[in-house]
């Protein structure tokens, strides 16, 4: 039982020490490579049809007139948004390179539009907030799950 112990001890040290000190992310996929963005703009197409399958059955199944399931698809409405965002912002800087970013610092930001044009550049700024398309769906999915469980309950 002694040697347990201590291998587990072991364990959960060697655990705390990888996360507070990483070494390379071997596991990690970047967008630079063709076959990584492919992929990867699949995986967000593949998300955004889901989402507007959840949708349609919402409604085909007459589930919306329960409050909990039209969070659930408000929140696969605004899932879809951030999918068209994330499949837009790819396109330009991965893909068709119109835009090429460098970090200046933690935080400031240089965006380069292939044709200089401002109105690109300001285009891809407003693309790259898709955080304010994608924290709402979480927090409507989240809400609507809570409402649906809090109606099982009673």
């Amino acid at each position: 039982m002694k040697h347990a112990s201590k291998q587990y001890t072991a364990l959960v040290v060697t655990a705390f020490l990888g996360i507070l000190i990483p070494d390379i992310a071997h596991a990690t996929q970047m967008h630079s490579g063709s076959e990584g963005i492919i992929v990867h703009q699949l995986g967000h197409l593949f998300f955004l049809l889901s989402m507007v399958t959840l949708i349609l059955t919402i409604n085909g199944q007459g589930l919306d007139r329960e409050r909990g399931w039209r969070l659930i698809q408000y929140s696969a409405l605004f899932f879809i948004l951030w999918n068209l965002d994330a499949l837009a912002v790819h396109f330009l800087d991965n893909q068709i390179a119109a835009v090429d970013v460098k970090t200046l610092s933690v935080w400031q930001i240089q965006i380069d539009p292939a044709n200089n044009s401002r109105a690109l550049a300001n285009f891809y700024y407003i693309l790259k907030l898709d955080h304010l398309l994608c924290v709402p769906a979480i927090a409507l999915f989240y809400r609507g799950l809570s409402k649906l469980l809090a109606g099982e309950e009673a």
